[in-house]
Formats: structure tokens, sequence, C-alpha cells
């Protein structure tokens, strides 16, 4: 009986080491909508969404035909990266029609009238609400989604673009990196606290690829080979930023040029389609 038991046991190990880890099943889409200078990020894994960001107040209507397209009725979860309005001007709106089961907010506190919009609608629908920080994890279906940034420090400095959340998200053996408005300062905390971790196939590109973000050392660690930039009417991504990404051989997509940009994963190939203008 014990040499059966023995023999069991090690069947049972060598199972388990020759199972995938990262099983997922389906398909997983980010669809990062164009709104100009601003963000508005859709994520569907299954049959359950996530947003980051809002965009502005008056980036309503395309919110609407985005999540409205998909038939969602209900959000697991919405993230506030931090409280510019060009990311949380439409968030009031989103707790009010979708219903987050949870909001993620920054651990910055804003007097702008957007944010207390946002707590108030929470208020009223009985939102959960979360301020996320540093190591914080929390997931979307088979996605998990683990937070970079801030840190202490980064939110002593009282900066919104520097306090920005950012967001690493999972799904089997694809990742994608949320930057949010996060700039150099935290782009260098990122390098010394994750060195190798930040490797991703995606990374959304911080601060609409404003030049105080995205130096070329920092996008050397991500070894990302996809960039994707949220901007467009008078204020383009900067030359310095679209240098460093083609430095380094990604291939870019940008709002600005190619409307909305659909990514989607089955957990090992990550495609890209964009919708155009």
């Amino acid at each position: 009986m014990r040499k059966l038991i023995i023999v069991f046991t090690l069947a049972m190990l060598i199972l388990c080491a020759c199972t995938p880890q990262n099983t997922v099943e389906g398909e997983l889409t980010v669809y990062v909508a164009d709104v100009g200078k601003a963000d508005l990020i859709v994520i569907k894994c299954g049959d359950k969404y996530g947003l980051i960001d809002s965009g502005y107040k008056s980036n309503r209507d395309k919110a609407d035909e985005i999540l409205g397209s998909y038939g969602v009725k209900r959000l697991e979860f919405a993230v506030a990266t931090h409280n510019d309005k060009d990311h949380i001007g439409g968030m009031a709106h989103i707790i009010e029609k979708y219903d987050p089961k949870v909001l993620y907010i920054n651990q910055l506190e804003s007097d702008i009238k957007q944010y207390e919009n946002m707590l108030e609608a929470a208020a009223l629908k009985g939102t959960t609400v979360v301020k996320l920080k540093q190591n914080d994890k929390f997931s979307l279906g088979d996605a998990s989604f683990s937070v970079l940034a801030p840190d202490d420090a980064l939110l002593a400095l009282n900066d919104e673009n520097e306090s920005s959340i950012v967001l690493k998200m999972r799904y089997g053996e694809n990742s994608v990196l949320f930057m949010g408005d996060a700039q150099l300062k935290s782009e260098e905390m990122l390098i010394n606290k994750y060195g190798k971790e930040l490797s991703c196939d995606v990374i959304k590109i911080g601060h609409h690829g404003s030049s105080q973000s995205s130096s070329q050392v920092f996008l050397s660690k991500t070894n990302a080979k996809y960039a994707v930039i949220s901007t467009g009417g008078d204020e383009p991504a900067s030359d310095v930023t679209l240098k460093a990404i083609a430095a380094y051989g990604m291939t870019l997509y940008n709002t600005d040029a190619d409307g909305d940009i659909i990514i989607k994963t089955d957990g090992k190939t990550v495609t890209i389609e964009k919708k155009g203008k």
C-alpha cells in the first residue's frame, strides 16, 4: 500500500509539473478609444468587463458607443488612474450608467469638480471605493492586474502625473503595461524596483506620448513589441517619444492617426487592429 501511495504521489507531481500554470480560456480584448488627448480603455474578458479611465465628460457618448456595442449592463470595476479631467471627467457618468462593483482610485485626493462628482456618484450607487497602493492586485476573469506604482515617495511629491497608477495586466503568457500619465520619476522608480518584471508584450505609453515620459532606458526595460499612444487634436505625441519607440523597433499604434485601437490575446498570441478615422 505504501508503495502505491508513493507511486501515486510521484505521478501527481509529474502531472502538476507538466500542466501549464497560466492556462486561460477564451479571448481578452483591450479597446483603446480614440478620444483625443485623453484615456478611455475598456477591457473585455469572457463575459466580464472593466474600464481604465473615462476620458473627458464630453467623451460620454464614445464610452456608451463602445460599452453598448458589447451589451454591457454592469462593469466589474472602473479604475481612475489619477485625477486629471481627461482621465476622470466622464467617470460619474460611467458609475451612474454602468454601476461598477468596485471603483479603484488614486491615493491622492483632489478638489476639482470631476473628482467630487465621481465620489458622489459612487456614494449614491453604493459602489465600493478602494484606494489602490503599490503591490495591490485584482482580477477580471482569468486576467490579473498588479499595481506597480505609485510608491510612497512618488505620492509625497503631490504630483498627479507622477503619482498615476501604473498597472500590469497578465493574461496567460501575454501582458500589457498601462502607464496612465506616469512620467520620468515614476519610470525611474519602476526600473529600480521591478527591472525585468517590466517586460510586456504591449505598453500603453505614459502621458499621451509626452516628452516628459517614455525615456529610452525605460522603454528598453519593457522589451515590448507594441506601443500604443492615446492622443490627438492639437497635442500630438512628442518627436522625442516617437523616436524612442522607433529606436527599439516597437510597432506603434496611435489613436491620433489610427482611430480606435483594439488589442486581442488568447493568452499566447497578441494581435492589434485599428479602426481608422
